[in-house]
């Protein structure tokens, strides 16, 4: 999906969670990053306007993703869809030992507070991250920014997604882990 057709704004993005991974050709991914654990892989792609995170364990999956709604996305395996607005966290634990959490805030500022996170944010970023693009002015094109940790038998993910026409950061955090049994 290319977003230079228009502007997406922070109300035309969906949360849909997949139990199952999804193929990348239903997205443009402008960053990706892959992890691989004794148990579990993991992959975190950037997208013009949001991301997709992927968990596999032997033969569960769990795949977040944040995007326009007007994305067309399969049906199969889907669980959950959420429309992103204020502040809220979800959990999913009916994956077998794999527990899903996500909490994501909309915070909209006027236009030079907006301005000056957008900058702090992205000036703090360092080797590792995920961009979309390079950080210089980016605060005042949209964004999508994502620190991905491997976490014991899991992996956090924290993102940020800026819309400076509407002065607003999607921040967003997720964790999938194995839990112990």
């Amino acid at each position: 999906m290319d977003t230079n057709e228009r502007q997406i704004v922070v109300a035309d993005l969906m949360l849909s969670l997949f139990l199952r991974t999804l193929h990348p050709e239903f997205f443009t991914i402008r960053a990706r990053r892959e992890f691989k654990h004794a148990t579990f892989e993991g992959e975190v792609w950037l997208l013009d306007s949001g991301h997709v995170i992927t968990f596999v364990e032997g033969t569960n999956a769990i795949t977040e993703v944040v995007a326009p709604r007007e994305l067309e996305l399969p049906k199969r395996g889907l669980v959950r869809t959420i429309e992103l607005a204020g502040q809220h966290e979800h959990t999913l634990e009916s994956r077998g030992p794999i527990v899903y959490h996500m909490a994501y805030q909309v915070d909209t500022e006027n236009p030079e507070t907006y301005l000056r996170e957008a900058e702090e944010l992205l000036a703090a970023a360092r080797q590792g991250h995920l961009f979309t693009e390079e950080p210089r002015r980016v605060a005042q094109r949209p964004f999508s920014y994502a620190v991905p940790e491997p976490r014991g038998q899991g992996f956090l993910v924290h993102a940020w997604h800026g819309f400076p026409h509407e002065n607003t950061i999607l921040k967003t955090q997720t964790l999938i882990e194995h839990l112990e049994t």
